[in-house]
């Protein structure tokens, strides 16, 4: 009877022990699972971590890249739609430029002409793309050579820098009644020189320029020049009264003379 006590008391020790080694494996998997699990995660967020910079660096270069070729562009807007190709509307906007706006443009200054987006009944703006940017530059100064007719002229922007100047004319108005000269440049706000209340005289003017700095090979001439100075003397007046010499020459020394002829040379002759 005891042994059979103390038998079924070892069976009871050896379930519970099998219990807690299952238990153990249990956590040992679970948690080997979750370490594995983690791993990969990391590994993919590094990844996306990657893929992201390498995105927003691809967009950055896109932007410039876009700013750029949109740099010598003017989009006029206003101009009816009545050429019947390219040609035509390329003398169309070279009229206005020369005639509505007294610029002198030449053919070869303008790249390109073309309408923006969908015909849909409506007037389409023009792009035109300008070869040089003082020409561009000086074509947005003469726009308001067009306020008495239809057409008016803006710059070329991307959509999401128009959305983003659409966004800033709200804080520019306030800026503006608040008294703050400031105007709205690309996509921010800068804050404009207060104007001078009257005509600045030539010494205020000279005020703004750099001075220049004397260079080390200039100050060393300089310092040259003040001890060649000192040891300087004035001639003296014996010299200054002694009339220079002159050479005395004739004709004669001008004349080539022939070589005389030897002794032995006129026995020979005989």
């Amino acid at each position: 009877m005891d042994q059979i006590l103390q038998t079924l008391k070892d069976i009871q020790l050896d379930l519970s022990k099998q219990k807690q080694d299952m238990k153990e494996m249990e956590n040992n998997i679970t948690e080997s699972i979750n370490n594995n699990i983690d791993s990969k995660f990391k590994h993919i967020e590094e990844k996306t971590k990657n893929l992201e910079l390498k995105i927003d660096q691809q967009q950055k270069t896109i932007d410039i890249l876009d700013k750029q070729l949109r740099r010598k562009n003017v989009i006029f807007f206003g101009v009816e739609e009545k050429e019947k190709g390219y040609e035509n509307l390329l003398s169309i906007i070279l009229e206005i430029l020369n005639k509505n706006m007294n610029i002198s443009c030449k053919q070869w200054e303008i790249e390109n002409v073309i309408r923006m987006g969908k015909n849909t009944g409506k007037i389409r703006p023009v792009a035109v793309t300008i070869t040089t940017m003082s020409r561009r530059i000086e074509i947005l100064k003469n726009k308001k050579s067009l306020e008495n007719t239809r057409i008016y002229l803006k710059e070329d922007f991307s959509p999401a820098i128009l959305q983003k100047r659409k966004e800033l004319q709200e804080t520019l108005k306030k800026e503006r009644e608040s008294g703050k000269r400031v105007a709205l440049h690309y996509d921010k706000i800068i804050e404009l020189k207060p104007r001078s209340s009257g005509p600045r005289t030539p010494t205020e003017r000279n005020t703004n320029k750099r001075i220049l700095s004397i260079s080390p090979e200039e100050s060393e001439k300089n310092h040259r020049g003040d001890n060649n100075e000192t040891t300087k003397q004035a001639p003296s007046t014996s010299n200054m009264n002694k009339i220079p010499k002159r050479n005395k020459r004739n004709i004669e020394s001008f004349v080539i003379r022939e070589p005389k002829s030897t002794n032995a040379n006129s026995t020979l002759d005989k």
